[in-house]
């Protein structure tokens, strides 16, 4: 018995080009990078309970990844049931690292209390853990409130 495998070219050239299109695109999903993962602790509505968020952060040319983690902190969540750390509308005016301690000053809205928000000082202790937690080789966090030192 004769087989005759010019019958069978289109099928295999099918498979070995569909093989081609799978390893094409199994290596520009690998390669695809979808930032650092950082996980966001923030108050619940609910007393004493946290909710855990993970976010992709991706590189910013522009800030530091530490700077650009504390941003998005001071943002809040993007999830439901969750209080913001700080009044809407306080914003980072400098944050940055020396010697494994972190400095940051936030603008003087922080002190307006709002609605579904923490305490200023519960905030920043949620601040600094957030801080901890995600970058390891941070030993201090030091936070200031319109150039002025926040806690003791």
């Amino acid at each position: 018995m004769k087989i005759d495998i010019k019958k069978y070219i289109p099928i295999i050239a099918a498979l070995i080009l569909s093989l081609v299109f799978l390893l094409i695109s199994s290596g520009m999903y690998a390669k695809k990078h979808y930032g650092t993962k950082y996980v966001f602790i923030f108050p619940c509505v609910d007393e004493g309970k946290y909710v855990l968020e993970t976010r992709y952060l991706k590189e910013n040319p522009n800030k530091s990844q530490l700077n650009y983690f504390v941003d998005e902190l001071v943002l809040g969540s993007g999830l439901e049931r969750t209080k913001y750390l700080f009044t809407p509308g306080t914003k980072v005016i400098s944050c940055f690292e020396r010697d494994r301690t972190v400095f940051i000053d936030l603008s003087a809205d922080i002190i307006y209390m709002g609605h579904n928000v923490v305490q200023i000082k519960d905030g920043i202790e949620l601040l600094k853990r957030n801080i901890m937690k995600n970058f390891t080789n941070i030993e201090q966090v030091q936070v200031f409130v319109d150039g002025k030192y926040a806690f003791e």
